[in-house]
């Protein structure tokens, strides 16, 4: 809290640094368990890489990414709970259906039937186009062999190692598994971790069908979350101050009848004093942050490292005619016989931009070296393949997000840390902790809830 407000209940105050998904989570999780927090972020606006931009040269309001939603992510709903928000207003919810095209014409179609998991994923796999009955069989066989060990290794291996140990072909691998880990990992097969792309397969298909249901958001990231999540914390005494960079941490040695000047919190601007510490930033700046701080501050487990590697994320909007629609609301790309740069396009006429494509490059490639006039006419030669009568695009958007996720590689479990650390009061939130999840919404807002409830826990 600012200095003088020092005499205000300190065990229910906190700071939290970062005003991304994990921070308002954090902050909205504390607030409605009766505490006042102060969130402190460093750009002009909340939200972190999910957010809402203006393009300065053009009339279109874009997200900063394109961003769906599982069925499964029950941490972010509950958020949506807390703030009253209705989900027939702000999502779209669709049984699982993944429509995938080649430039070659080649279709792969699996859609999930209204049935029980996890039968609804095996009927679907049963009936998936364009793949042989044996790859279909040998599918079906390995969910079944996961569900034998309730999705679990003992030893960690690459996405890619696993499905050919349990002969998955190189074909369906290509239709199929490569995009969805890239899609929900962010990471290529080759190296990421079949530990954590199994968490999101278990999560996603064996409890609820309605699990494996994909939301997508009928409004822009900022008015689905960012600006209730701003509402929510001023009307409960509470406030979020924009453009303060913080600089240094202080841990002070103080008795127990000053517990409220535990934590001294320098920014650009300000200083602060607070008895709880959350840093809800991304991990090279918690490290940063912690190594100028003049107290050792241990990470749990102590083998636990904030140095990550990082994957980038390039999505291109692309403005066409208001009549261009998409057959899907979300399609998918793979080639068998050729390189091709987009992997996902999703129509985004459901936040009302008629005619306005997102399409999603996950993970590193050739994309990355492209200029984005060329970056945008190799996309839209792709999307050729699967729009009949595409006209020219009329206007576009590139946005490179070089540093959006942490690698999720083989044995990143073993790196990730608790929100808790060796400092009573100081914790960690961030996709990056140990969540479970690869970097997702989800994983963000699971790691913001969990610090929040270790705060908790210690006052009771």
């Amino acid at each position: 809290m600012p200095v003088d407000n020092a005499e205000l209940n300190s065990d229910k105050q906190v700071i939290i640094v970062g005003g991304g998904w994990s921070g308002l989570a954090c902050s909205i999780t504390l607030i409605k368990a009766g505490y006042q927090i102060t969130l402190l972020e460093s750009a002009q606006n909340i939200g972190g890489r999910a957010r809402t931009i203006k393009n300065k040269n053009s009339t279109l309001v874009l997200d900063n990414g394109q961003h769906i939603m599982l069925g499964a992510y029950h941490f972010t709903r509950e958020i949506f709970s807390i703030l009253n928000l209705d989900e027939a207003d702000i999502l779209e919810c669709s049984p699982l259906e993944l429509n995938m095209f080649s430039p070659e014409k080649q279709t792969c179609h699996l859609k999930a039937p209204g049935l029980p998991a996890p039968l609804h994923l095996i009927i679907a796999l049963l009936n998936l186009t364009g793949l042989s009955l044996k790859e279909r069989f040998n599918s079906i066989l390995f969910c079944l062999k996961l569900n034998t060990y309730n999705y679990k290794l003992e030893n960690d291996l690459s996405v890619k190692q696993l499905l050919i140990h349990h002969k998955q072909s190189e074909k369906f691998i290509k239709v199929l598994w490569e995009p969805l880990c890239l899609a929900t990992m962010n990471t290529p097969i080759e190296y990421a971790s079949a530990k954590v792309f199994l968490n999101v397969l278990k999560d996603s298909f064996t409890n609820k069908s309605a699990d494996s249901n994909l939301l997508f958001f009928k409004k822009d990231l900022s008015q689905v979350l960012c600006s209730p999540a701003i509402d929510y914390i001023k009307e409960n005494n509470s406030s979020i101050i924009c453009g303060e960079k913080v600089t240094q941490i202080k841990v002070n040695a103080i008795s127990d009848k000053d517990l409220s000047l535990k934590f001294s919190i320098r920014t650009n601007k300000s200083n602060y004093h607070s008895q709880h510490l959350v840093l809800a930033t991304p991990a090279y700046i918690s490290d940063k942050l912690l190594k100028n701080c003049t107290t050792q501050i241990d990470l749990i487990p102590k083998k636990a490292s904030l140095l990550y590697n990082y994957e980038p994320i390039y999505t291109i909007y692309i403005q066409y005619p208001e009549h261009i629609q998409l057959a899907h609301r979300m399609t998918g790309f793979f080639s068998l016989s050729q390189n091709i740069i987009s992997q996902w396009a999703i129509d985004r006429s459901l936040t009302g931009q008629d005619g306005l494509m997102a399409i999603i490059i996950s993970g590193p490639g050739e994309h990355t070296q492209l200029p984005s006039s060329q970056l945008v006419q190799i996309v839209h030669k792709e999307l050729l393949s699967i729009i009949e009568n595409l006209p020219d695009f009329l206007e576009y958007k590139v946005i490179r997000e070089k540093r959006a996720t942490f690698s999720c590689h083989i044995d990143i479990e073993q790196q990730r840390p608790k929100n808790n650390t060796s400092i009573t009061g100081l914790y960690l939130a961030g996709d990056y902790t140990d969540t479970s999840y690869p970097a997702t919404l989800e994983g963000a807002v699971k790691s913001g809830v969990l610090a929040a409830r270790e705060i908790i826990q210690q006052n009771s």
